[in-house]
Parts: C-alpha cells; structure tokens; sequence
C-alpha cells in the first residue's frame, strides 16, 4: 500500500515538475520570439533607412544630379576666374614697369623657364603657340599680381625647347619691342635682350 502511495506521488510530483518545465519552456519561446520579434523590427527599419539614404545619395549621382551640377558650376566658376585672372593681366598696364610676354610660333608646345642667378627656377612650363598670357617682370611689379604674373630679376637666365619658334614682346618704360630669341644662350636677360632698365643702366 505505502508502495503504491509513494508511486502515486512520484508520479504526480514528475506530471508537475514536467508541467512546470512545458510552462517554462513555453514563456521562453514566447520571449524568445518576442524578443526576435522587435530586433526583427529594429533590423527592418534600419534597413529601410539605409535603403531610403542609398536611393538618395543614388539621386545625387543620377544625370543633372547635385554632384553633376556641382562639377559643371566649380568648372564654370574656375575657367571664369582664370578669365578673369587674364583679363586682369592684359589690362593691367603700368607705364613704368618693364615686363616680357612670350610668343611661340609653330603648331606645337614649347618648354621655357626662367632661372634667377642663384640658378633656381622662377618659371617652367610648356607654352602652347600664340601670344601666351604669362607676364615676366624684370623691372618694377604689377599693380595687379595674378596667377599669371612673375617677377623675374633682370641678370635671370632663360631657356626655350625651341628657340628658333620663340620670341619675346618686351614692354619697357615708354616703348614695346618685338624680337626674336638669340642665336646664343640667354645667360642674362638684361645682356642678351638688351633690355632698358633704367634705374641700371642709368638713363
């Protein structure tokens, strides 16, 4: 009898430890998937933000786009400055100063420089054919310094890739010349172009 009576509560005892354990079992999923449920929510949102920016920069690159229109106005507004930076060059005209202007001949680019004495560059570049916009001061400054304005001393040196297709417009106080490179190295602008300064040469 005591046998059947310790069964019989054994078994009641393992009916509700295992009733317990299903309950628990059962809360856990449920906060398990609850809990899947919001992180699920949290990862949807987020990825539809990420979605709604991508296709928003996307627009920014699209054609006539805001990254188009920003290449076209800062390529406008630097081709219109450097306009501007040659119109003030040309315009800019002091009638004591003595500069010079290159002018290339021939269909293709030369490469010039300038060297002060101590043998260091002033100047270098390839000059495309025509009057080239570069001023080179040997006497007294510009009144307007731009990008292409260079003060260069008098007693510089100047080489050409190709003298033969090189010449030089040289404004001096109260005259412009027009002459043709030397046969000979420049070693000295003054010298070789036999330029008018007057506060060297005295006159």
């Amino acid at each position: 009898m005591k046998y059947k009576i310790t069964l019989i509560v054994m078994t009641l005892v393992a009916i509700t430890i295992a009733i317990t354990n299903e309950i628990r079992i059962i809360e856990l999923k449920r906060s398990f998937q609850s809990q899947f449920n919001r992180l699920n929510s949290n990862v949807t949102q987020k990825i539809n933000e990420i979605e709604k920016e991508v296709s928003t920069l996307q627009g920014y690159y699209d054609p006539n786009g805001i990254v188009e229109k920003f290449i076209v106005s800062k390529s406008f507004l630097e081709k219109n400055l450097n306009d501007l930076d040659k119109i003030l060059t040309h315009l800019d005209e002091p009638s004591n100063a003595g500069y010079i202007q290159i002018y290339i001949i021939g269909h293709n680019e030369v490469w010039v420089s300038f060297k002060n004495p101590e043998g260091k560059y002033v100047f270098q570049g390839n000059l495309k054919p025509g009057l080239n916009p570069y001023k080179f001061y040997f006497f007294k400054n510009p009144s307007i310094e731009t990008q292409y304005t260079y003060q260069v001393p008098y007693n510089s040196s100047f080489k050409s890739g190709v003298p033969d297709n090189t010449y030089f417009l040289i404004k001096e106080p109260g005259q412009y010349r027009l002459i043709k490179h030397p046969t000979k190295e420049i070693s000295n602008l003054m010298k070789d172009l036999n330029l008018y300064i007057p506060t060297v040469t005295g006159q």
